[in-house]
């Protein structure tokens, strides 16, 4: 099961680094974002005692198509004690529908959206034959739709999102912007 984990893993890097640099046209702004969710879907989904989730720990790497639309990566992993363990990798759209970036203090109101891969690892194992349990291992199609994310920060920000899916209804973190290309100053 491990080798099943590692392998999208390194599938997703791939993608990732095959992604042509020129094609896109805006400045050339990424954004990585570490953040924690509470409420997945599957933690909601199953009844006692299967619901007590370690909660969301999620990975994400976004690039700047324009200024108002994202395209990423989410990586995230959760581990419900006494039922499984999953972990996620969706390919993530956003679309910004308010930002002040003139202000002091940036505010970025957007909303999101992605769908994906999750593997999961049952853990109850029954030595039975006679048991009426099925082994749910496997890549399972799963997704997440945040309709609002809000984020205070410049270059670095903190941010929270309210939706359904993988990440939980509410998830939170850190995220730092910054720039793929350097800038040239011309001299006088």
């Amino acid at each position: 099961m491990m080798q099943r984990k590692i392998y999208i893993f390194c599938l997703a890097l791939t993608m990732i680094s095959l992604v042509p640099r020129t094609t896109f046209a805006q400045k050339g702004k990424s954004e990585i974002s570490v953040a924690y969710g509470l409420y997945s879907m599957y933690s909601l989904y199953n009844g006692q005692p299967y619901n007590v989730s370690s909660g969301v720990g999620m990975l994400s790497y976004k690039y700047y198509l324009t200024k108002k639309v994202t395209l990423g990566v989410v990586f995230g992993y959760e581990n419900l004690n006494n039922w499984g363990s999953f972990l996620t990798f969706a390919p993530e759209a956003t679309y910004t529908y308010y930002d002040n970036k003139d202000a002091r203090i940036r505010v970025k109101m957007y909303g999101a959206a992605s769908i994906g891969l999750t593997v999961f690892d049952d853990f109850i194992v029954y030595k039975d034959i006679y048991s009426r349990h099925l082994d749910e291992s496997g890549a399972k199609l799963t997704g997440h739709v945040s309709p609002f994310g809000i984020r205070i920060g410049r270059k670095l920000g903190g941010f929270l999102e309210t939706g359904i899916g993988y990440k939980g209804l509410f998830n939170f973190g850190m995220s730092y912007r910054f720039r793929t290309k350097p800038r040239f100053h011309e001299e006088n």
